[in-house]
Parts: structure tokens; C-alpha cells; sequence
């Protein structure tokens, strides 16, 4: 047998009919594919609460109903959770921690979901709602750099009006004990909006008072003049670090406490990131946040996650 010749012009009638069949096939749009955020997986409510109307600035929220409440609705507790930082996103704490969905080291594939459930969520018996706290953290919107609070005072005061704010979006919310929680710098923020509430309940009716029923505070960063002493001897007692490390450590903290004493705040700072970077190198732990975990904690996960217009769009997020 002979091979066939094929002419230019049958090569190009060749390529035309292969483009036109693979034309009746368009690509995958992100409407049939797998939405990164999935219904099952979106808050019941989020949005902006706003902090100041007259310039417009807000504070960015997230709430995920009870999903078995152990009492009516009327009477099941709001938890509301506080990030620290100072300047860290509530939705660290979301889908990282606490949140009823958590990103997913292991499915990074695109075309997988990123989410997974999470069995530990807070709102399993609870209400739980995430606030970007102060504004200019997270999707949190700050007019202008001054309006951002300086203080604990200015924190609690743009507090008490987003809590106001989401109590009032629901009229059973009115009656539900309200529990404020948070970690690390959040150990400033939790008491300030904590004593802010009993001050003002105390001077308003009772029909204008926040149902606030307790508060709590894990791995908070309260008084760091006495805290950051404390390192050393944690680790040691723990079996973690020996005697001469132990020194070494305590000699670190004393240079960041002392700064801390003399209101050095940015040198301070630097001095304690510098305890803290040098306890994990002499511990070998792979996070500071559990002696037991065995890789580091991957909170970048949460920032691309958060960082995609269609999670955006889905969480009401302001672009």
C-alpha cells in the first residue's frame, strides 16, 4: 500500500472542522464548577455594621447561628469573638479555628473544596459572631487612619456601637445572654469592651442595656509587663528547654519588659518578638501556639482564601 499526500488546503479543512467541534464544548465556567464557599457553608448574616455614619466607617461581621441549641433561640447565648493583633482579622479565628468551616491544608487543588467542617465550631449550641476589630482590620472599613482608635477606650466605644448595631438586626437577639471572647491582644480588648458595657447599662434603661452575661479570654495578652516574664520558666518547667537556655531567655525578657515599664511600645515590641523567636528556636516546636502541634500554623491558608473576589462577594464583602 501507498501512504496518502495530504494538500495544505486539506490540513487546513482538517483544523477548521476540529475547531468547530470543540467549539459546541466550552470551557468549565465557575457557575457549573464548585463554588469555594458553598451554600452549606455561608454565615447566616454578614455585613457591616456601622460605627460612624456620618464618615461612613464600620465594623465587618460574620454570624453563624446555633446549629443545635440546647434552649430555645430566645435564650441561646451570643458569643462573640475578637481576634487579637493588635490588628488581626476575626476571620483568622473563623476559618482557622473556631468557625463552623475551616480552610483545608490538605485540599489546595483548585478544583477541590478548600473547606472542610469543622466538629470543634463554637456554634454548635451557640450563636457566634466574628467582628474585624477596630476598623481598618480585616474587610473592616476605617474612613480615614485618624478615626482608627488609639486606645482601649476608642476600641470599646466602636464596639458597643457594632454590638448595638447586630442586636438590633434581630428581634430575638434582644433577650439572648451575650458572652464577648477572644485570645491574644484580645486579652486588651475583651475587658475594655467588657467594663465599657457595665458602664454604660448603668446609666441607660433597661430597654437600651446589652444583655452582656460573661466574658472570656484564652491566651490573652493582658499585662504584658508580667507575662512576657514568664516564658522562660514555662518552657523550662515543661521540660522544653534546659537550664543555660533558660538563662538566655530570661536575660531577652528582661530587655523587652524593661521597655515595656519605660513605654518604649515599638522597641518593646521588637524585644518581644525577639523572646518569642528565640523560645521556638530553642524549643524546636513548630508553633508557639501548641507545644503539641507538628507543623507551623498555616494562617497564610486563610489570607488567599479570603483573598478571592467570589469568597468576597459571597461574605457581602465591600471591594
Amino acid at each position: 500500500t501507498t501512504m496518502e499526500s495530504t494538500t495544505p488546503s486539506q490540513n487546513f479543512l482538517k483544523l477548521f472542522f476540529v475547531f468547530l467541534f470543540l467549539s459546541n464544548f466550552p470551557p468549565k465556567s465557575s457557575a457549573t464548577s464548585t463554588p469555594l464557599l458553598p451554600k452549606q457553608a455561608l454565615p447566616t448574616k454578614s455585613g457591616y455594621l456601622t460605627v460612624n455614619s456620618t464618615t461612613g466607617s464600620a465594623i465587618f461581621y460574620t454570624f453563624y447561628e446555633a446549629q443545635k441549641p440546647n434552649s430555645s433561640l430566645s435564650q441561646t447565648p451570643l458569643l462573640i469573638w475578637l481576634q487579637g493583633g493588635p490588628g488581626c482579622s476575626s476571620s483568622l479565628g473563623n476559618f482557622y479555628e473556631l468557625g463552623p468551616w475551616r480552610v483545608s491544608s490538605q485540599k489546595q487543588n483548585v478544583e477541590q473544596l478548600p473547606l472542610e467542617p469543622n466538629s470543634g465550631s463554637w456554634n454548635r449550641l451557640f450563636g457566634l459572631l466574628f467582628l474585624d476589630n477596630p476598623i481598618g482590620t480585616g474587610f473592616s472599613i476605617a474612613s480615614t487612619d485618624e478615626e482608627i482608635p488609639r486606645d482601649q477606650h476608642g476600641v470599646a466605644k466602636h464596639l458597643f456601637t457594632a454590638i448595638t448595631a447586630f442586636v438590633s438586626l434581630d428581634p430575638s437577639f434582644k433577650s439572648r445572654p451575650i458572652y464577648v471572647t477572644g485570645e491574644s491582644y484580645a486579652g486588651k480588648y475583651v475587658p475594655a469592651i467588657g467594663y465599657y458595657i457595665l458602664k454604660k447599662n448603668a446609666q441607660s434603661p433597661a430597654s437600651s442595656q446589652v444583655n452582656l452575661a460573661g466574658v472570656a479570654i484564652g491566651n490573652g495578652l493582658t499585662d504584658p509587663a508580667t507575662q512576657v516574664a514568664t516564658h522562660a520558666v514555662n518552657a523550662y518547667f515543661s521540660g522544653l528547654i534546659n537550664e543555660k537556655q533558660k538563662t538566655q531567655l530570661e536575660e531577652a525578657q528582661n530587655e523587652a519588659v524593661g521597655l515595656t515599664k519605660m513605654g518604649n511600645w515599638s522597641e518593646a515590641t521588637n524585644a518581644r518578638n525577639r523572646v518569642l523567636r528565640l523560645l521556638q528556636n530553642k524549643t524546636g516546636l513548630a508553633t508557639l501556639y501548641d507545644f503539641r502541634g507538628l507543623i507551623p500554623y498555616e494562617t497564610s491558608l486563610v489570607t488567599n482564601f479570603l483573598g478571592n473576589v467570589e469568597v468576597k462577594k459571597a461574605l457581602s464583602v465591600n471591594e
